[in-house]
């Protein structure tokens, strides 16, 4: 447990916004005129209209992945306005993070503020930092609700809005990214993100609904970190799968949107693909439970380290029974993509692997490097996605 400071509660310089809930999760972002002032108002993906009469000074991230998005948004410096944020980044992909300090380095010394969904984010300490704006993902905001620290935030009069690339990527990654251009001010960089991720996604989408194949996909969850068989089905890049011309197992296998299956239930769906996360975690631990490392994918791999990796998944007990190995039809992708704007790259490799022939002109390598070229800070290395 990591040690916290409780401040006592100081004078706020925040907006208020409204914090009526409407509609459903998935509902969008929109982002009106502004007043002769400079306010404006955003829907968030709750579906809340907030308005703010000035651009955010002092914004606080629930998550420091949010810096995904905030990469091709600011690239000069992706930090600006930000004065505390999570600690989640720095574990689950630190390749990123380091690629983030290599272009800011002051992001090492941003305060970084637990979780409300483990209880870690006293609210003396969020006011401590004087947001004008807390950005929550759509996890944090669920969770605030059902503990009762939404009446907090507005009790402190904090403005807040919810964002969501990882629990319906397929609605919200492109709402997601146009609130986040308007709160901080990147409106224009926002619009040209969204329009190269349209023209990458929406050709594949519209192609799909020609397709006769659906081809049972089995999404393998991180393997080495978790539990043997532990997969998505309607989150993230479970929802991908679907989305691409795929038919993810895990659909009619769990009751909820993640959980673990077991290798007789892998078996019986006889999967013809496996797609296995995997990212930079040499310092994760391996599960006890798993008798296999993890994917090595991310920044700092190489392909012949990823592909080895890769490899390897099949000396897990079992698993080399499941046809997809026999047939080397084995993928790995770069698991913070389920968490990501970048789940562009999901949508033309899923597409790819499934139905090869329907998708032979579409080009993932290219893409990535182009995107890179395009609008990030720093250009692409590593291997992000692999086979065998």
């Amino acid at each position: 447990m990591r040690r916290r400071t409780l401040l006592m509660a100081l004078p706020l310089t925040a907006v208020l916004a409204s914090c009526g809930v409407a509609s459903r999760a998935g509902k969008g972002s929109s982002t009106s005129s502004g007043t002769s002032k400079g306010g404006f108002e955003v829907t968030d993906i709750v579906g809340r209209k907030v308005t703010f009469s000035a651009q955010p000074k002092r914004i606080v991230l629930s998550e420091s992945r949010h810096v995904y998005s905030l990469a091709f948004l600011n690239k000069t410096n992706p930090i600006d306005k930000v004065v505390a944020w999570g600690e989640d980044l720095q574990k689950a992909a630190p390749d990123f993070y380091e690629k983030i300090l290599s272009v800011a380095p002051k992001a090492a010394e941003l305060p970084k503020i637990g979780n409300i969904t483990k209880d870690g984010l006293p609210i003396e300490t969020l006011v401590s930092h004087k947001p004008d704006v807390f950005i929550m993902t759509l996890d944090a905001y669920n969770s605030a609700k059902e503990k009762g620290y939404l009446e907090k935030l507005d009790g402190q009069k904090i403005t807040y809005v919810v964002t969501d690339f990882r629990r319906d990527p397929v609605k919200n990654t492109v709402p997601s990214v146009t609130l986040m251009g308007a709160v901080f001010d990147k409106r224009k960089e926002a619009e040209a993100f969204v329009s190269f991720y349209k023209k990458q996604v929406d050709p594949i989408v519209a192609k799909v609904k020609s397709l006769t194949s659906k081809p049972a996909t089995f999404l393998w969850r991180s393997p080495g970190v978790n539990e043997p068989g532990a997969t998505y089905s309607t989150a993230n890049l479970g929802a991908i799968i679907t989305a691409t011309g795929g038919t993810n197992i895990a659909d009619s296998l769990l009751s909820g949107e993640e959980g673990t299956l077991t290798l007789e239930k892998i078996i019986e769906s006889n999967p013809k693909n496996i797609i296995a996360t995997g990212g930079e975690w040499q310092k994760q631990k391996i599960n006890e439970k798993a008798q296999t490392s993890y994917v090595h994918l991310g920044y700092k791999a190489d392909e012949a380290s990823a592909k080895a990796s890769l490899e390897q998944l099949k000396n897990q007990p079992g698993f080399d029974q499941i046809q997809a190995f026999t047939d080397r039809h084995v993928y790995g992708i770069y698991h913070q993509f389920y968490d990501a704007p970048y789940n562009f790259i999901a949508y033309l490799t899923f597409a790819k692997w499934q139905n090869p022939e329907a998708f032979s002109d579409v080009d993932p390598a290219k893409v990535w490097k182009d995107f890179h070229e395009q609008y990030m800070p720093w250009k692409a290395e590593g291997v992000f996605f692999t086979s065998i």
